[in-house]
């Protein structure tokens, strides 16, 4: 199963950083994804991108925006401490998961 962020392409276009968001072709990388997947018989969705960087894998707080200068998730609550982009990740995994109806504890999720 392979579960990307749902992001607002159109809107990243119109930011300040529109060049390089277009010039990243995220919108042509997840059709190619979602094709390959699809022709080797591999589950692919799209799942709900707000917050990904702000929510805990581990419990599920709510640890508040982070600049991106921030590299590291650390929670207040249960002292879970990795990197930002690995944290964001195994949201979306917890958030793809959930939607297929696998239950899965979120601190199983490492």
């Amino acid at each position: 199963m392979i579960f990307a962020e749902d992001l607002n392409l159109k809107a990243l276009g119109r930011s300040a950083l529109r060049k390089a968001c277009l010039d990243a072709a995220w919108g042509s990388f997840l059709d190619i994804l979602r094709h390959v997947c699809w022709k080797r018989g591999v589950y692919f969705a799209k799942v709900n991108a707000n917050g990904t960087s702000q929510i805990c894998p581990h419990c599920g707080t709510n640890c508040g925006k982070k600049s991106l200068s921030q590299r590291v998730h650390s929670c207040s609550n249960c002292g879970y401490t990795t990197d930002r982009d690995v944290a964001a990740a195994q949201v979306v995994k917890e958030r793809g998961l959930s939607a297929v109806g696998q239950v899965v504890p979120m601190h199983a999720l490492g």
